[in-house]
């Protein structure tokens, strides 16, 4: 990887204006939120959500920046960075690529991209840095993805279009062969699912809350309270296949296929790898002002022998309305892990579910406001380790000022 990024860091960040034209976008994100919930998992805690009592108020949501050159006719090269108040060192690196885009041949078009970016999943989040354009939040299913999951490899796909041919139908597949990301599926298991919008930095360490499992005395000692996502630690190549559907501009339904092919007996420098793999589906339909998009998600992690595993499921359903400068989106999140680890000692199930409800207005281009609530009731018997309560309710009110160029 290292291979790959740096030329793309060459080409983005010593070429001059006159060897290489340069396109930077980006979004800034101020918000005001107030917060009722047990310690967030952000500071080290079990809470659900992004912000409790004790760090919210005025925060920084998002500030990112994204730089994309041209190299060549059908090269081109993409930079993001994000910077937040919560982070240590508070910027760092989320995505880096190269991409090659050659001419379409009649209605087939190809690409090829290689790096670390966010596989072609979410629905909600095709703002600017992979960040949501119709609610302050993102449902579990995006949550974990931008907290756990980059792709750090090379990925193909192909697409047949329709309208090339005069027909309402598009297809498309997608392939990609990823290594790192090993330890995808801790902050998961031990941590659960979680409703944020907050995205992790390739190089950052997440910090688990402390539980018995992992401590010096613990059955699984050897495990670190940190999580560095990136981590390469068996030298196994893992994959995920997509296929994707569209009709006539209006529908658009996709399937996914994701494993990391990790061994999970592998441990060093206090991270396991975590046997990872899951299933998910994507729908979404535009009609007039309405526009309704769904999620949905399955899968299974483990590590260790005897270690901690878990099946896990999520899925969301969102309704938005749009009319002119306005959007009204009320989304309903499930999710859910059932243990299928032998270790008293280490409870990962959990069920629960949360409701947003998030109102943008568009005050001109570059400029929005959103204001959104979010109420999340979930059950977790771990929590009874830390001496919180099994069963809670969570809740937070959102008012942010987005600019974005």
């Amino acid at each position: 990887m290292k291979l790959l990024l740096i030329p793309l860091a060459l080409a983005l960040g010593t070429a001059g204006p006159s060897a290489l034209a340069i396109d930077l976008s980006g979004t800034v994100d101020v918000r005001a939120v107030s917060a009722s919930s047990s310690r967030s998992w952000t500071r080290a805690g079990l809470g659900k959500l992004r912000y409790d009592e004790h760090n919210d108020g005025l925060r920084l949501g998002q500030a990112i920046l994204r730089a994309d050159a041209e190299l060549a006719d059908t090269v081109s090269a993409t930079m993001v960075i994000d910077a937040n108040d919560e982070r240590s060192g508070l910027v760092d690196l989320t995505e880096a690529w190269l991409r090659w885009n050659p001419v379409p041949a009649g209605p087939w078009k190809t690409s090829v991209r290689a790096g670390v970016f966010f596989p072609a999943m979410s629905l909600e989040n095709d703002g600017p840095g992979w960040t949501p354009t119709r609610t302050a939040s993102t449902s579990a299913i995006n949550s974990w993805l931008g907290e756990e999951l980059r792709t750090i490899g090379i990925e193909a796909s192909v697409v047949r279009r329709g309208r090339p041919v005069d027909s309402p139908h598009d297809i498309g597949v997608t392939v990609a062969i990823h290594k790192a990301n090993d330890p995808i599926g801790t902050l998961l298991t031990w941590r659960g699912w979680s409703i944020s919008d907050r995205i992790s930095g390739v190089r950052e360490p997440l910090l688990l809350t402390e539980l018995p499992v992992y401590r010096p005395d613990g059955p699984l000692r050897r495990q670190s309270r940190s999580i560095h996502m990136a981590r390469e630690l068996d030298g196994r190549l893992g994959y995920q296949a997509a296929v994707n559907y569209g009709y006539s501009g209006w529908l658009e339904l996709s399937a996914m296929h994701y494993d990391n092919r990790a061994d999970p007996l592998v441990v060093h420098d206090g991270q396991y790898a975590w046997r990872t793999r899951f299933n998910h589906l994507g729908a979404r339909a535009r009609n007039g002002q309405w526009e309704w998009m769904m999620q949905a998600m399955q899968g299974y992690t483990a590590m260790g022998r005897p270690g901690a595993a878990i099946d896990f499921w999520a899925a969301y359903l969102m309704a938005t309305r749009h009319i002119g400068p306005h959007s009204v989106s009320l989304r309903l999140d499930r999710f859910g892990a059932t243990e299928d680890d032998l270790i008293p000692a280490d409870p990962n199930g959990e069920q629960g579910h949360a409701l947003a409800l998030a109102y943008v207005h568009q005050l001109a281009p570059s400029w929005s406001v959103v204001a959104e609530a979010v109420t999340l009731s979930s059950t977790r018997p771990a929590r009874l380790l830390s001496g919180d309560a099994a069963r809670q309710r969570e809740h937070s009110v959102t008012t942010a000022l987005r600019y974005r160029f």
